[in-house]
């Protein structure tokens, strides 16, 4: 059940993306990586690398946990004058060394590679950002070209803040200001992220900030808010913008995106990427050699409407291309296909597998309902509701072991994992068209 044009490991535990970075013509993935096995643990940075966000080769782990850290999620970044000392041009990781066991600690490091990221080497002065706490974790670090220095945002997560530094050397960090929790639902943050994105028909930009909410938050626990950024603050927009935080993907699938700031499309978009998982069941889905996935690769940007700045996410169109779509009929279809729903009306669509396993996708006027069900692994038993307008057509790209929803416009998205036969004889597709 490999899936097909989804980037997953040859082997072992997968979760989220760390340290994507653009340099010399290659996509870089990192991501949280066990060598050890298919359960959590003994997080390293896996690696793979892309020409184009559509073939992917896997390359030896990048960052391997030593005898005082795991290494946690972080960013990396091309540090073209060799500010940090590593040399022009060097790749430089940074990232949450966590210490666990009696007292625990997180605290940022700093690792560099001169040969394009075959090879890596930590940096002796570890670490370079310690508060002297067990939950301060998963920095994202971006040049900021108006202020002429390096920008960290990083979470203090059980505390649900996000603290704002600046570098002028990715060694020595000033604290800048506090993103605060402002009423956002769930607990303990993650990942964070903050970039400059467009807003489309205009020649205007803001900022996004999304945090990952571990517990409680709707959809998959991805928050955002948009606003300004100065170098120095956050200033979410509102409140006549309200509501502060939005969600940014509506299935339970998607956490801990992150984007390659550089490069972007003509339309000014960057590219971003989740991991396709959830802490609350992913250990408990049965061993097959390998265990996690990637989204697909997104490109994102901003909409105005209805008196707020929206999220918009589109699928890299080099990451599908050659992707099959299917009429939205009755009758097989194999595990990995785009199938384009229907523009009007109410429907319900399902897929499902000889061992009753199933997805389904209904449209009720504005309401969506994706529900997952299986028997063998009811711990993936699930159901979102969600708001799309009723004329909005909605493509699904099916692949082995994942399905992701996106209306046209964009502005609603909705990722689940699944574990139907991928045999496209056990698959089956139903529609049924509403009055």
């Amino acid at each position: 059940m490999r899936p097909n044009y989804h980037y997953a490991p040859a082997s072992n535990w997968l979760s989220d993306p760390n340290g994507l970075v653009h340099h010399k013509g290659e996509w870089h993935l990192f991501y949280q990586y066990n060598p050890h096995g298919e359960d959590w643990g003994h997080m390293s940075w896996g690696h793979a690398i892309s020409p184009d966000l559509c073939e992917w080769q896997e390359q030896p782990p990048a960052l391997l946990e030593d005898d005082r850290f795991m290494i946690f999620s972080g960013s990396a970044v091309c540090d073209a004058q060799g500010t940090a000392g590593f040399g022009k041009d060097a790749l430089v990781a940074v990232y949450t060394g966590a210490q666990l066991g009696p007292d625990p600690l997180q605290a940022q490091c700093l690792a560099w590679s001169n040969d394009a990221g075959r090879s890596w080497e930590k940096y002796a002065g570890n670490p370079v950002l310690d508060l002297g706490m067990a939950d301060f974790r998963d920095p994202n670090v971006f040049w900021h070209e108006p202020t002429r220095r390096w920008i960290m945002v990083v979470v203090l997560s059980n505390e649900q803040r996000a603290l704002i530094y600046a570098s002028h050397d990715l060694k020595q960090w000033d604290e800048m200001s506090v993103i605060h929790t402002a009423g956002a639902p769930g607990e303990v943050w993650e990942c964070p992220l903050l970039i400059e994105l467009p807003v489309e028909g205009t020649d205007e930009t803001r900022w996004l900030f999304k945090v990952d909410v571990l517990r409680g938050a709707p959809g998959s626990g991805a928050l955002y808010q948009t606003g300004s950024f100065d170098g120095i603050r956050f200033i979410p927009d509102g409140p006549s913008l309200e509501p502060h935080w939005q969600v940014a993907d509506m299935g339970s699938d998607f956490y801990a995106a992150i984007a390659w700031h550089e490069p972007r499309d003509a339309s000014g978009r960057p590219v971003w990427i989740g991991w396709m998982g959830n802490h609350a069941y992913q250990g408990q889905l049965p061993k097959q050699g390998w265990r996690g996935a990637m989204s697909l690769p997104r490109r994102i940007s901003l909409r105005r409407d209805a008196g707020r700045y929206v999220l918009r996410q589109e699928a890299e169109p080099a990451a599908v291309r050659g992707v099959a779509a299917l009429p939205c009929t009755d009758g097989p279809v194999p595990a990995s296909a785009r199938i384009d729903l229907p523009a009007s009306g109410d429907f319900a669509l399902t897929l499902a597998d000889r061992d009753q396993r199933l997805l389904q996708v209904e449209r009720q006027g504005t309401a969506l309902v994706m529900q997952r069900r299986d028997p063998v692994s009811p711990c993936l038993d699930n159901e979102q509701v969600f708001t799309a307008p009723p004329g909005a057509a909605l493509t699904l790209w099916l692949d082995h072991g994942s399905a992701e929803l996106f209306a046209a416009d964009g502005l609603v998205c909705a990722t689940m994992q699944h574990r139907m036969a991928s045999n496209e004889l056990t698959l089956s597709l139903r529609v049924k068209a509403e009055a």
